[in-house]
């Protein structure tokens, strides 16, 4: 094989951490990083693994579990390795296809606010439409962002991880909503044989977001170095509150600077970090250690109502906590 079509060793950075992390090498007192060893010493294995590593659905299914950002890699999570019942489990998968809709709004929404998308200009202009509980409308204001920032060549993260294509496998899960609703009324044995049909569904749209292990979810913990702060992670089915270090770039910093506090959630894909209030946010109870993420679902009587992560309850917030979120979000749509 010609050096020039073999597949860059660094163009995969999570496959390579995935093998270091599975298949550690020791020879004696040496340790070597077995992707580097499968890569230079078994390409063609390399090759093969990492195939596997990208199409295996128990691999990938792991990764999305290990990877995504905590509201879908949660309810996933649960729905196929900790329910109580089969109706409790498909609770859980009802609630995953609703993390992804409202997580992937909260998220493009978000960027579009950093990133100063006139949505105006390519049609959005109520703001009442953009606090619609309808899946409807929320997938409508994601796929004219990406299709706007797409077609005039705008950086976009949100447009590198979520293909519109996508959205139209969404709308359909979503047609499947009555699937979710009337399950209370079925046996146990339908309940069964109702996710067995469901679940190939959200996992397809899954494995079309693949790119969402690209997002790293975040709340500013502590720093020595501002460009090096120590993060509460948001990543992940876990909920034990992980902390780590998230490095930021200089001239992004200085974007989100003013910004950067434990009032808020942030989201870093590849190097740019940016706010992700009002749509998404945290919820901390005076006892407990560790935040949960929590997702925008309504408007209820002047109020935001966020669904908790884990947590069979739904938190309201105030409009005010989001006020100077939601004035810069206004100016582009006004």
């Amino acid at each position: 094989m010609e050096e020039a079509d073999k597949i860059k060793f660094l163009d995969n950075p999570e496959f390579n951490d995935w093998l270091n992390d599975n298949f550690p090498v020791e020879i004696e007192e040496y340790e070597f990083h077995s992707s580097e060893v499968l890569y230079n010493q078994h390409y063609d294995g390399y090759v093969k693994a990492l195939e596997r590593y990208n199409q295996d659905p128990q691999i990938v299914l792991w990764r999305i579990i290990e990877n995504f950002p905590t509201p879908i890699a949660y309810y996933i999570d649960q729905a196929e390795n900790n329910y109580q019942n089969e109706h409790h489990r498909l609770d859980l998968l009802k609630s995953c296809w609703e993390a992804i809709i409202f997580f992937i709004y909260g998220l493009v929404v978000a960027e579009a606010r950093h990133r100063n998308i006139p949505l105006k200009t390519i049609g959005l202009t109520s703001w009442s439409t953009f606090k619609s509980d309808r899946v409807h409308d929320k997938l409508n204001i994601v796929e004219n962002i990406l299709d706007y920032t797409t077609k005039n060549g705008i950086p976009f993260e949100c447009a590198s991880i979520i293909p519109i294509a996508t959205l139209a496998d969404v709308r359909k899960l979503n047609q499947e909503r009555n699937g979710f609703e009337h399950a209370a009324a079925k046996t146990a044995m339908q309940q069964r044989e109702l996710y067995k049909e469901l679940f190939p569904l959200v996992r397809n749209v899954l494995n079309q977001l693949m790119g969402l292990e690209k997002v790293r979810l975040f709340r500013y913990h502590e720093a020595a170095q501002p460009l090096f702060p120590r993060c509460e992670i948001f990543n992940g089915s876990s909920l034990g509150g992980k902390k780590d270090i998230v490095t930021l770039h200089r001239d992004n910093y200085m974007e989100i600077l003013d910004d950067f506090d434990n009032t808020t959630v942030f989201a870093q894909i590849n190097t740019t970090a940016f706010c992700l209030a009002p749509f998404i946010h945290f919820f901390q109870e005076v006892h407990e250690t560790n935040a949960l993420i929590c997702f925008f679902k309504k408007h209820n009587r002047g109020k935001y109502k966020f669904e908790v992560v884990s947590k069979s309850q739904d938190k309201e917030f105030e409009p005010a906590d989001f006020d100077k979120f939601e004035n810069k979000l206004k100016s582009l749509i006004q």
